[in-house]
């Protein structure tokens, strides 16, 4: 069985680079201060629940450069 990570399109270490970089943009912009509320998805919500879904996404950014960025960097 073939999954994802085993494919010679996409390894375990590119996909890994990948959500790395995509963790690293997004606490890039909450740093810079971008209006999370003028986004298309985010005006569809109700206010207290559009703030909660991007806190609940920079914490899992946080989380995973917290995790995973110490092994690049080493």
């Amino acid at each position: 069985m073939d999954s994802i990570t085993s494919s010679e399109l996409l390894t375990n270490q590119t996909f890994n680079l990948l959500l790395l970089s995509l963790a690293v943009f997004r606490i890039y912009l909450e740093v810079v201060g971008f209006q999370f509320k003028k986004l298309p998805l985010t005006s569809r919500l109700q206010p207290e629940q559009a703030q909660k879904f991007h806190k609940m996404g920079f914490y899992f950014s946080l989380g995973y450069f917290i995790l995973f960025a110490p092994t690049y960097l080493i």
